[in-house]
């Protein structure tokens, strides 16, 4: 099936919800999650009006988004960011959706000012307590981060990020995306604008919908399983 189709049938799974849950189907974000997949797919996805678009890696999204358009293909990084790679973020990235560490939001405002060049950041936070997922645990240390973020140069702190369990038990991944949707709540004042709630995937996203979700990383139900 073409991508135009499997996003014609996403967005009619997403009004469904939308309607369902009360939530207006314009505040809620669609990025298409493009790991792994090619420059084609990707300019077939724009084709078909997908408008934003989340990368894992940072060397395989250079690759494969520096000869598109900026405009036309906004990139974001939405995968763990090593310290190593930050200088390679550059000018190409819109923003970087995975910002852990008070330490690399530093690092990220001061490669930022060599390029006079904003850069918007969701903070990651961890609600689901796994060890095995990056970002936030406490939301004290959350809010000191963000009074602290909101002050650096050239960044853009415009809410947060969250991964529910790879489960299918909706009490338990509603109370990771309810439990984001509270902590944004307590940055408010650092935010620019109305906070950004990435939070929800092709398997979770109803539930992250009902729960206050304003951006899906939807990678699966818009390009197929991967080969």
């Amino acid at each position: 099936m073409l991508i135009k189709d499997n996003l014609r049938l996403f967005l009619e799974q997403l009004g469904e919800s939308a309607e369902y849950y009360r939530r207006d189907i314009n505040s809620i974000t669609v990025m298409a999650v493009s790991k792994t997949r090619s420059i084609e797919e990707i300019r077939e996805a724009e084709s078909a009006g997908l408008g934003i678009f989340g990368e894992n890696r940072v060397d395989e999204a250079l690759e494969k988004f520096s000869p598109l358009d900026a405009q036309q293909f906004p990139l974001y990084l939405i995968g763990h960011l090593q310290s190593n790679k930050v200088a390679k973020i550059g000018a190409r990235f819109k923003g970087v959706h995975s910002v852990d560490s008070l330490k690399l939001a530093h690092r990220l405002s001061r490669q930022r000012e060599t390029l006079k060049a904003p850069l918007e950041i969701l903070l990651q936070v961890n609600t689901s307590g796994e060890e095995t997922k990056s970002g936030f645990k406490d939301v004290e240390e959350l809010k000191d981060a963000a009074a602290e973020i909101a002050q650096l140069p050239f960044i853009q702190l415009r809410g947060l990020m969250t991964m529910a369990p790879f489960v299918n038990d909706e009490k338990v991944v509603r109370s990771c995306f309810s439990s984001c949707r509270e902590w944004a709540e307590k940055i408010g004042e650092y935010l620019i604008d109305e906070p950004v709630l990435s939070m929800g995937m092709s398997s979770d996203f109803r539930w992250a919908v009902a729960e206050g979700s304003t951006m899906l990383r939807i990678g699966t139900s818009l390009f197929g399983g991967r080969v």
